[in-house]
C-alpha cells in the first residue's frame, strides 16, 4: 500500500524529466524546418526508450568524398517531407520526428550497426502510448520498394507508422510553370506558322507506325514503371563494378529500359527481315546469306534476352547459351 503513494509522488518528477528532452527535440525540429540533424549522442538520445513518439532516421553519407548518388537524391526529398510535416495539423497522438545522421557526424553508429552502404532508412515506433507496437528496435525500410520520392516515403510512413495526417503535396515550382506556359505559347505559334508542314507530316502512316513501334518497345520494357518510381539509372556493386540490371522482378534500373527495348527492337527487326525482305531477293546466294545472318542475329539476341531473365530470376529455366 505504501508503494502506490510513493509512485504517485515520483510520477510528476518522471514526466518533468522526460518533457525537457522532448521539448528540446521539438524546438530543434522547428528551428531547422522540421528536420533534425543528429550526431552519435543525439541519435542515441532520440531513439532511446521509453518513448511515446515515433522517429524516422536516414543514415546517409552526404560528403562529396563518398560519391553517394542515392544519398544526394534522397536528401532534398526527405527535407521537403519533413518541412511539410512540421506545418501539418495533426493529433496529439501523431508525434513523429524526421531526422538524419550523416556518416561524418556519427561513424561509430554506422560501425555499431554494421552498415557498409548508405542511405539506410530506419523507423522507430513508440514504446508507449496508443501507437506503441512493443518493438524497441528499428524497422529498416527498403528504398527498393519505396523509392526516393517524398510521396512514396510519406505513403509508407502513413501506413506503417500509423500517421494518418501524413500526406505529401509537392510544392508548385513557379519557374517550371512559367517555362511550361512559355513553351506552350511558342509551340502554338510554331504550329500556326508551320501548319501546312504539320499536315503533311502527321498524315503519313509510316510516321505514325514508327511512333507506335517505339512506344510499344519502351512501354514493354518498363519505361512507365521507371517514370513512376524514379529508380537509379545504374548502381555500383560492392566490388566497385557498375550494374545495369537489377536482380529480382520487383525492381529495375533505368538502363534496363534502353537495354530491353533495344533487344526487342532487334528481335522484331530480324523477324521482319526474315519474313518480308529476304523472300523478295532474287539472288539465291544473297537470299541464303541473309537467312543465315538474320537467323543468327535472332538466335543470339534471344539468348541474350533469356540470360537477362536468368539474371533477374536465377530460377528461370530456359537458356540458349
Amino acid at each position: 500500500m505504501l508503494a502506490s503513494p510513493l509512485l504517485l509522488a515520483l510520477l510528476p518528477g518522471l514526466v518533468a524529466a522526460a518533457t525537457p528532452q522532448l521539448d528540446k527535440f521539438r524546438a530543434l525540429a522547428k528551428r531547422n524546418g522540421g528536420l533534425l540533424s543528429l550526431d552519435a549522442a543525439s541519435y542515441d538520445e532520440l531513439t532511446s526508450s521509453p518513448r511515446d513518439y515515433s522517429v524516422s532516421v536516414v543514415l546517409t553519407a552526404l560528403g562529396a568524398q563518398y560519391k553517394c548518388q542515392p544519398c544526394q537524391l534522397l536528401q532534398p526529398e526527405y527535407t521537403l517531407l519533413a518541412k511539410q510535416w512540421s506545418s501539418t495539423k495533426k493529433s496529439s497522438d501523431e508525434e513523429h520526428f524526421f531526422a538524419y545522421l550523416d556518416f561524418q557526424n556519427g561513424p561509430e553508429v554506422f560501425q555499431r550497426l554494421g552498415l557498409q552502404t548508405a542511405p539506410v532508412f530506419q523507423l522507430f515506433m513508440p514504446t508507449e502510448g496508443p501507437r506503441a507496437t512493443g518493438k524497441l528496435a528499428a524497422e529498416t525500410v527498403d528504398f527498393g520498394r519505396t523509392g526516393f520520392k517524398a510521396e512514396s516515403i510519406a505513403s509508407h510512413l502513413s501506413a506503417h507508422a500509423n500517421l494518418p495526417s501524413l500526406k505529401f503535396a509537392r510544392p508548385v515550382d513557379k519557374t517550371k510553370v512559367l517555362k511550361t506556359v512559355a513553351s506552350v505559347v511558342v509551340g502554338v505559334l510554331a504550329v500556326w506558322r508551320m501548319w501546312p508542314l504539320f499536315v503533311v507530316v502527321f498524315t503519313r502512316r509510316y510516321i505514325w507506325s514508327a511512333i507506335c513501334i517505339f512506344t510499344i518497345l519502351f512501354m514493354t520494357s518498363g519505361y512507365m514503371w521507371t517514370q513512376i518510381r524514379r529508380p537509379l539509372y545504374v548502381q555500383a556493386e560492392r566490388n566497385g563494378q557498375v550494374s545495369y540490371i537489377a536482380g529480382g522482378y520487383q525492381t529495375q534500373l533505368g538502363a534496363e529500359v534502353h537495354i530491353i527495348s533495344a533487344i526487342y527492337g532487334i528481335l522484331g527487326f530480324s523477324a521482319y527481315i526474315l519474313a518480308y525482305t529476304i523472300p523478295k531477293l532474287t539472288d539465291p546466294v544473297r537470299q541464303r546469306l541473309g537467312v543465315y545472318v538474320w537467323t543468327g542475329v535472332f538466335i543470339v539476341m534471344s539468348g541474350v534476352l533469356m540470360n537477362i531473365f536468368h539474371m533477374k530470376q536465377p530460377g528461370y529455366p530456359f537458356r540458349i547459351f
